[in-house]
């Protein structure tokens, strides 16, 4: 179980999106490669709120998989 308080906005994507709001963010980001403006536009935050959660929720760049390389 989740203990840790969570933020207005944070509260409120959770009930808009119905997901746990750090996994929907490491999805996004890592898995789907948006940007943090991306994530910020398709979940209604600001850009900063979602870089500010990736970087409390320790979710980086460096932990990204490479591109795939695009089909010559």
């Amino acid at each position: 179980m989740d203990n840790r308080i969570k933020s207005r906005a944070e509260q409120e994507v959770q009930i808009r999106t119905g997901r746990d709001v750090p996994e929907l963010v490491r999805e996004m980001y890592l898995e789907r490669r948006f940007s943090d403006q991306e994530i910020a536009d398709a979940i209604g935050v600001h850009r900063v709120t979602v870089t500010n959660w990736r970087q409390d929720w320790g979710i980086r760049r460096e932990d990204r998989p490479a591109p795939e390389a695009a089909a010559s």
